[in-house]
């Protein structure tokens, strides 16, 4: 992987299949990552500058990467709580 075409590619690729693109530290610690992190930045000086580069020259790659996360779910809300009605008392003036 000499050429930094190459290298763009592969990690183009990697980031539209996870869908987005990971931080260094994220980097780092995936297991399946296609290359190592050095090698990954090298060619570019840095990671955010590569990250700029897959944005323009593989704009496919980088609109899946940009995909809206999905909207969390709201809770559900909470059922009112059902009040006893009130009971006259059996006692009547004395």
């Amino acid at each position: 992987m000499a050429s930094k075409k190459a290298v763009l590619k592969e990690l183009a690729d990697y980031f539209a299949d996870k869908g987005k693109i990971l931080s260094i530290a994220e980097y780092k610690a995936a297991e399946d990552r296609p290359i190592r992190y050095m090698l990954a930045k090298r060619p570019f000086g840095s990671w955010n500058r590569m990250t700029s580069m897959v944005k323009t020259n593989f704009p496919e790659q980088w609109a899946k990467t940009q995909a809206p996360a999905p909207a969390p779910t709201p809770a559900p809300k909470a059922a009112p709580k059902k009040v006893a009605p009130k009971v006259a008392s059996a006692k009547k003036g004395k």
